[in-house]
Parts: C-alpha cells; structure tokens; sequence
C-alpha cells in the first residue's frame, strides 16, 4: 500500500510527515497547518441536565479506542514551550474528563514540565468527575509540579468523586498539590473545604511536613474552629521554634524551663519545674538594708497596689538571728516597712499577691473542678492511671484526630 501523501493545507503545511517519525506515527485522519489547527471540528448539540445525570452534547472531536490501554486522543508537543493537549472556554470548562472505571478521568504524566495545566478566565481550570476511581491523577517523577491549576475568577481546580479521591496528587521530588492565593487581600483561599467530618485539608508524608505553610509577612498557617488546632504527636505535639504568644488561658499537666547545661553546655541539659498555685500569683522578692534603728523602707513597683491583693510577707535576717523581725507596716501605696532588726543588717524579703486585673477577675482559677458528664471515666493522662490511650479526653473531644498509626495505614493504602 501506498504512503498517504500531506493533506491539503489551507495556508501551506507545516512539514511535518508522520511517517517519518521514529517510529513511525500510525495515524486514522491526518490534518496539517503551519498558522492554524491540523485538524478543527465543531458540533451544534447541546448537552442535557435530567434525573439520570448530565449527557454530554455533540463532540466537537471525538477520539475513540476500544483496545486496552487505547488512547482515545492523543496529543503531543516537542517543542519545550510547546502543549501537548489545550482546552480554552470562556466561560465553561477547558477540559472535562469523566470516568466509568477505575482508570482517572484525567490523567496526566509529564517527565520534567507540568503532567496537566488548566486555564480559565471565569469557570473550571480543570474539572474531572469519577464515580469509583480519581477525578483527577497528576504525576511528575523529576521535581516538577503533579497538577497546577490557574483561574482568574473560578476555581483552579475542583473534582468530585463518589468514591475514590476527589484529588490526588503523587510527586517522587517536587509538590504533590500546591495551592496558592495570590490575592492581596483576606478574600481568597489557597485550598480547600470539608462539609463533614473529614479534614478539609490532608497532607500525608513519611519523613517531610504533612501540611507545610509559608507566608513572607502573614501567617503561614492559620486555623479558626472550635478548637482551632488539634495536635497529637509522639513524642512531641508540638516544637515551636521562637516565641510563643498565647492571649488566654495556657493550661497544662506539668511544665518547666528545659536549656543547655550552665557548667557542662556541650553534653548536659537542666531542667527546673514552674511553681504552681490555686491562685494566679505574683511573687516580689529582694534584700533590704536595716538603718540605724533597725528599720527600712521597702519601694514596690508603682503598679502593685492596682494588680495585686490579699498579700503575703517572708522575713529572713542575714548574719544573726533577730527575733523581733517583723512588718511594722503592710503595703500601702506601693510600699511597706520592715523593723525590729539590728542596724545595719540586711535582710532578705518575700512578698506575694493575688492577681485582681480586670483578666483575672473574669477568668478565675477553679481549682477543683468536675468532670462534665460525658467526661467521667476518662482521663487527661490515661496512661498514668494505668488506662489504654482509648480512655483519653483529647479522644473523646476529638474523635476524628487521625493518629499516627492510622495515618501510615492509609497513606499505604493509598
């Protein structure tokens, strides 16, 4: 049989000659341009929307292939600015890919560019639906990007899936799934939702970040909800690295002071514990010198009187005992007096106080306390009680935290 010679082209061909290729290209319809499409179909049907789903209207170019692993259509670039598949819309979706099977809807496989891109000036970057497999598959295995998506006004990028992964982005050096805001104001979201009890945000990973955030002058992650951020880690839930402001109510099991060893800081850590009280308590403390009479004035910061009440005092006289120490006057006006020393004795005070700002008066200590009903039975700390990590409060008040255990399993899954 005779080689099929280049179609007809409207304003001169390319040059390009599929049998030529290496190895040659088989082909059904060949169509050849050097300005425009090689091949351009159009259809006037429209699709319809009823009880049974949407029905696609007529296909502008269908591509077909009823073989395994077929390629319905198939596109490809050389060039390294050139695109292998592009779909535009103005106003609708660029491309839509829909799948009955296993097999994604879209599936997009790139060796150092990006496996799929999708521009939109008002609807979908990218749609893919699937009713048992991935709306959307993009792989990139040498450091590139999986799926980027791109709208000016829409969504970049959505997919919906009944039963598989409404998303799913793998990457052996470069980014899974990136989404990015690029608005200056509060108005956009980088990604994602959940209607449930699903996390609206995923991130799985052996040995990186599970969720990794970054902000040049913002937040680089920031969570409201009722409780705006659950962690459970082992052996550490969290590692702030820098300081920590917390505007209410930091409540925990133990605490402490953890730094680098004063005499040996090259191989040995020192630990100390918070001192802990029922009341939120202030402690002042100094050395005082005895006058002539055996007396002294003791000057307080000038805002004790207004912080503090139901205050205490500590004695202790350095270099002899004095048996008539005491408070000759309590605190007023920010000071107090101390007599009945030797002159010129020192003597060591304590003084302490009870918070009483506007803060304090409205988030008092209760330091007994009971467990709310559905609380009893379990612990803050069941381990120390001898109990399985099932009995823990976090649990119960948070039962969709994923453990870690849990999270291994179902990223092996995946």
């Amino acid at each position: 049989m005779s080689p099929i010679g280049p179609p007809q082209a409207q304003d001169g061909p390319s040059g390009f000659d599929p049998g030529l290729e290496d190895p040659p290209v088989k082909f059904g319809v060949w169509g050849d341009s050097s300005v425009g499409s090689g091949v351009v179909g159009s259809s006037g049907r429209p699709g319809t929307t009823g009880s049974s789903g949407t029905t696609p209207g007529g296909a502008g170019t269908l591509g077909i292939n009823q073989e395994s692993q077929g390629v319905g259509v198939l596109g490809r670039a050389d060039a390294s600015t050139g695109t292998a598949v592009l779909g535009t819309s103005g106003q609708g979706t660029g491309v839509a890919g829909r799948s009955k099977g296993a097999n994604p809807g879209v599936a997009g496989v790139s060796k150092d560019g990006d496996g799929v891109t999708g521009t939109s000036t008002a609807g979908n970057g990218v749609s893919g639906t699937s009713t048992a497999g991935n709306g959307v598959s993009g792989i990139s295995a040498a450091g590139g990007t999986g799926v980027v998506a791109g709208s000016q006004s829409g969504k970049g990028l959505k997919a919906d899936s009944v039963t598989g992964n409404g998303i799913l982005g793998t990457s052996f050096d470069g980014i899974g799934i990136l989404g990015q805001c690029g608005h200056t104001d509060a108005g956009g979201f980088g990604f994602g939702f959940s209607p449930n009890n699903a996390p609206g945000v995923m991130g799985t990973s052996f040995n990186g970040s599970g969720v990794h955030g970054f902000s040049f002058s913002s937040a680089g992650m920031r969570a409201i909800g009722n409780v705006g951020i659950v962690a459970d880690g082992e052996p550490l839930a969290g590692d702030f690295r820098g300081d920590v402001q917390v505007s209410g109510t930091l409540t925990q099991g133990g605490g402490g002071t953890h730094i680098d060893h004063p005499l040996d800081p090259e191989n040995r850590f020192l630990d100390h514990a918070f001192v802990q009280s029922p009341e939120m308590k202030n402690v002042y403390d100094g050395t005082a010198t005895l006058d002539d009479r055996g007396t002294a004035t003791v000057q307080l910061p000038y805002w004790f009187d207004a912080l503090n009440e139901n205050v205490q005092y500590q004695l202790t006289a350095i270099g002899g005992p004095a048996p008539s120490l005491h408070i000759s006057s309590p605190v007023e006006e920010n000071r107090f007096a101390i007599a009945g020393g030797d002159p010129g004795q020192q003597v060591c005070w304590q003084v302490t106080g009870a918070r009483r700002d506007a803060w304090a008066r409205t988030h008092p200590v209760v330091a007994d306390g009971k467990k709310e009903a559905e609380e009893r039975g379990y612990y803050l700390h069941p381990e120390a009680h001898g109990q399985p990590a099932e009995r823990a409060i976090a649990r119960l008040r948070h039962p969709e935290t994923v453990t870690r255990e849990s999270r291994v399993e179902e990223a092996e899954r995946v």
